[in-house]
């Protein structure tokens, strides 16, 4: 299972959470890993690791962009890709902190529009959420 994911053809792992086990062996395999981070201490393991991107998750639930600025202050050179409770509403607010390389956000996929078959739905959200962002970040 440990490689399951990049013979698949995965270029790298995104996890929920921080498991120092999961992570090691990723940077032991040369396997970019982009861990869940949502503490100063998770943070502070994946800094000593020599991680420079992080997931910070839930983002919102966890305190937004007030958090990670907190938590990118002392450690300036970490980057964070925040998901959970982003939409159009906050996507500016993220994207406008330089330390956030990028946004995860479930609202252009949900579950019911997969369910019933509305991928031409998925496609318009999907783009309508490209352009928001390249109006953030041109």
């Amino acid at each position: 299972m440990r490689n399951a994911a990049v013979k698949a053809g995965a270029k790298f792992i995104v996890s929920p959470g921080f498991d120092p086990e999961i992570v090691n062996y990723c940077l032991e395999k040369e396997i970019p890993i982009f861990p869940g981070c949502v503490t100063p201490s998770e943070v502070a393991q994946a800094v000593k690791r020599g991680l420079k991107v992080v997931k910070f998750f839930p983002a919102e639930p966890a305190g937004g962009v007030a958090m990670i600025k907190a938590m990118a202050a002392p450690y300036n050179q970490l980057r964070f890709m925040p998901t959970g409770g982003i939409g159009t509403q906050n996507l500016k607010d993220y994207l406008g902190f330089d330390k956030i390389i990028c946004c995860g956000g479930s609202w252009m996929v949900k579950a019911d529009l997969i369910q019933n078959g509305e991928f031409e739905k998925i496609c318009n959200l999907t783009k309508e959420a490209k352009e928001l962002a390249k109006s953030i970040r041109p």
